[in-house]
């Protein structure tokens, strides 16, 4: 009697379980102040960008275009913890914060998602890495983390593919001479991007580390990933330590994806009222 019992109550809880979970409540985040508008259900369609999902980069998960409700969700399952957000309903971006121990101090990793106010879909995403003792060397924390970005991304661009594009055999390459080689093939976003980081006339590129191509761009030192005849672009950068204080600056990796965000620029505001012609 008592194994029948047992077993019904076993019955019951696996028939009246999917009944429950049916009926959880909504995540908080989606009763919150500045991602209450939108909806967690919502996706972008990708066929006006010519790009697959699956050569989509992507930061901790999310990639340019994700529904930044969901993907907030999802960071906080990993264990991030949600930062204040500034704006209320015309809020654009969110930030997460991630820490782990490193030596005798802490590894902290701020992950910062910007996106459209009106639709909710994510147009940059950052992830910066900093030390909580700011006198402890970043540096092996840099190489640390561009080795896990070589091993998830592949290499990044090459000086040899750097004088390719730029149509120079040898030496530094000024980045005018760059973009004017890679313009013919760039986005007007992408274009707008190169430009913002040619910020003087010391803005070139130069050997790294195994040959890989540094940007020079004011105080930061970039390495660069992208795809899709820089479509999408994915930076890696830091200070030069002749020049500022890196422990300060950190790592950070940005990414961007030109096609996707011109698409979730040209949606607009869903909610402005038509004119009226009499």
């Amino acid at each position: 009697m008592v194994k029948r019992l047992a077993l019904m109550s076993y019955l019951v809880t696996v028939l009246v379980t999917p009944l429950v979970w049916a009926q959880s409540p909504s995540h908080p985040f989606e009763a919150l102040r500045g991602l209450e508008r939108f909806n967690k259900s919502s996706s972008l369609s990708l066929d006006n960008t010519s790009q697959a999902a699956d050569t989509l980069l992507s930061i901790k998960g999310v990639k340019i275009g994700d529904n930044v409700l969901l993907q907030a969700i999802k960071l906080a399952e990993q264990g991030g913890q949600l930062g204040r957000i500034r704006g209320g309903t015309r809020s654009e971006k969110i930030k997460f914060n991630f820490s782990q121990p490193y030596e005798n101090t802490r590894l902290e990793q701020k992950v910062e998602l910007y996106f459209d106010k009106y639709n909710g879909f994510i147009q940059q995403v950052t992830a910066t890495y900093v030390l909580q003792n700011a006198y402890l060397s970043i540096v092996p924390i840099r190489e640390q983390t561009l080795n896990a970005a070589v091993a998830k991304f592949g290499s990044p661009m090459t000086m040899q593919q750097a004088y390719d594009l730029s149509g120079q055999l040898n030496g530094e390459i000024e980045f005018d001479k760059f973009i004017q080689g890679i313009q013919s093939q760039l986005h007007p976003l992408g274009l707008e991007y190169f430009q913002k980081r040619n910020i003087s006339r010391s803005s070139k590129w130069v050997k790294g580390d195994q040959d890989y191509a540094l940007m020079h761009s004011g105080f930061d030192r970039c390495y660069l990933w992208h795809a899709n005849a820089f479509n999408q672009i994915l930076t890696f950068c830091f200070f030069d330590e002749t020049s500022a204080n890196p422990n300060s600056r950190g790592i950070e990796l940005d990414l961007h994806d030109f096609p996707v965000s011109q698409q979730i620029k040209e949606l607009g505001n869903p909610h402005t009222k038509p004119d009226i012609s009499l």
